[in-house]
């Protein structure tokens, strides 16, 4: 099973080269999408492809059509750079860690993610 880590990630766990993708949204943060295995963790989702972002961050719209107010986009970034960000950010905190998804995990992650409350409402708007 995945587990959340610390945004205080050990500088030796991931090299400086070492990139992802990530759904940012147009204001430059990345979306944050809470687990229920980790209660009360805010964890900012990473993906080792594009695609899996995509399905990702598709799934969340059409759970939840009021979040494209923030233009989401699929990006690549270097880990270790989005992470000292998403750690210097001083606005309310979104991300209080960060989970780097396989592909294997994206099945699991989607399913979570259509079977929340918001989800059935916004399937019956269809």
């Amino acid at each position: 099973m995945i587990q959340p880590q610390s945004l205080d990630v050990l500088l030796g766990e991931y090299s400086e080269g070492f990139r992802v993708c990530a759904i940012r949204a147009w204001s430059g943060k990345f979306l944050a999408i809470p687990d229920p295995r980790f209660p009360g963790r805010r964890p900012v989702r990473f993906f080792t492809n594009t695609y899996d972002a995509m399905r990702v961050r598709d799934a969340v719209l059409e759970v939840k059509p009021t979040m494209a107010k923030y233009k989401f986009e699929i990006v690549e970034v270097y880990l270790l750079e989005a992470l000292r960000k998403i750690k210097a950010d001083k606005t309310a905190p979104t991300a209080d860690s960060f989970v780097l998804n396989s592909t294997e995990e994206v099945y699991p992650l989607l399913s979570q993610i259509k079977q929340r409350p918001g989800a059935r409402q916004a399937a019956s708007q269809k």
